[in-house]
């Protein structure tokens, strides 16, 4: 029989729960509130990636043959001021062998070959114009051939110097390396014909070759920016033609969908290593190998070949410890770091903003020294360029 002493304590433990249960709802239904408001999306496990129903793609790249992606000028989310050349890289005249050597006739000029991603491109100047390649391209003592291409990466620059270095033979080759994601992270296939990304309006751009352990196969090529958006859905959100009624429940929290999909990701990757245990990946070797093959095919043509790495936004504090942060990467390659940007020269502190327009003239500034120093006859040794970087 309950006495009254164990049934007063069995109404205070309930009690406790009921407050339990409260202040836990409380503090879950906050969390959710908080994580919306930083950003974070319900649904979703890329918090760029948007799910809509009907999405917009915006063709911005075309692939050649060997893979190089350039820029489809007829695009209408290409960057104000942008003037596309018949070779698909930014420029007024086109990048042939009798241009150049028409440019040297004439005006006497050395020729400088930048490459790079969105940061030679312009992003995220309010121009073309006035992004740091822009300010560069009409300087006097040289003319300056824009290779630059948002979304690439150090696969891309070897391929453009492999195809371009031997015809237009420039007197100096400027690799830009952003810090923030231009080192490969997983090996991905050439995809000729196929651009190396997909950008949609207001969403993320999506890359053609998928993770292995999503696609399930060996370097899988998404073929169409359609099969890249639906990849996208039944991969990385729970909204997907490939989820349950259970998962689409779950997909309107963001702590539950981010949970759920972050184990989802761990297991599908580790199924994958179990049954390829063979298989391993350098991934430091990934983007090293790159780099490499720049630096001999410009020594094969004899044409000098100096890599300038662009700091990310939260690296800026760093300063010349820079200089040797990636030399993983780099390794026998010499490269050069800027080390007096500041936060304020970019357009916001992720790894995906940009330089702003103060940024873009003070790396103006930086790239012009270096390359007059050169022309001037300074030899752009292992120790001229540790010179350099403390300018």
């Amino acid at each position: 029989m309950v006495t009254q002493m164990e049934s007063k304590q069995h109404k205070n433990l309930m009690a406790r729960f009921k407050i339990q249960v409260i202040v836990f709802i409380g503090l879950f239904v906050l969390s959710e509130i908080i994580l919306r408001f930083i950003g974070m999306k319900a649904g979703t496990l890329i918090d760029d990636f948007q799910i809509e129903d009907h999405p917009i793609y915006l063709p911005r790249f075309i692939s050649d043959s060997n893979g190089i992606n350039h820029l489809d000028a007829h695009s209408k989310a290409l960057m104000n001021g942008s003037k596309v050349n018949a070779q698909g890289f930014l420029g007024e005249f086109n990048y042939t062998k009798a241009s150049i050597d028409s440019i040297r006739l004439k005006t006497g000029k050395k020729i400088v070959m930048i490459i790079g991603d969105s940061f030679v491109e312009g992003c995220c100047a309010d121009s073309v114009t006035i992004s740091y390649a822009g300010l560069l391209s009409h300087q006097k003592q040289y003319q300056l051939l824009n290779f630059g291409v948002a979304g690439t990466d150090p696969q891309q620059y070897a391929l453009i110097v492999k195809r371009y270095v031997k015809e237009l033979n420039p007197d100096l080759v400027l690799v830009n390396v952003f810090f923030g994601n231009d080192f490969l992270t997983f090996k991905r296939k050439v995809t000729p014909g196929i651009p190396l990304t997909y950008p949609f309006y207001r969403n993320k751009w999506i890359y053609a070759t998928p993770r292995d352990y999503l696609s399930n196969e060996f370097s899988y090529v998404l073929k169409t920016p359609e099969e890249a958006y639906q990849f996208y859905m039944r991969q990385y959100t729970l909204r997907g033609d490939n989820r349950n009624y259970f998962q689409r429940i779950l997909s309107h929290s963001v702590i539950f969908s981010k949970i759920y999909l972050l184990i989802e990701h761990k297991y599908k990757e580790w199924k994958w290593v179990k049954n390829h245990p063979k298989l391993k990946v350098d991934v430091n070797e990934l983007t090293h190998v790159h780099m490499r093959s720049i630096q001999q095919d410009c020594d094969a043509a004899e044409v000098p070949c100096v890599f300038v790495g662009i700091p990310a936004p939260a690296e800026t504090e760093e300063g010349s410890a820079l200089t040797g942060k990636y030399k993983h990467l780099f390794q026998e390659v010499p490269y050069i770091v800027p080390s007096y940007f500041k936060f304020s020269d970019y357009d916001g502190k992720d790894i995906s903003n940009h330089f702003n327009n103060t940024g873009h003239v003070k790396y103006a500034h930086y790239l012009d020294s270096l390359v007059l120093d050169y022309f001037k006859g300074h030899q752009l040794t292992k120790d001229s360029l540790k010179l350099l970087n403390t300018k």
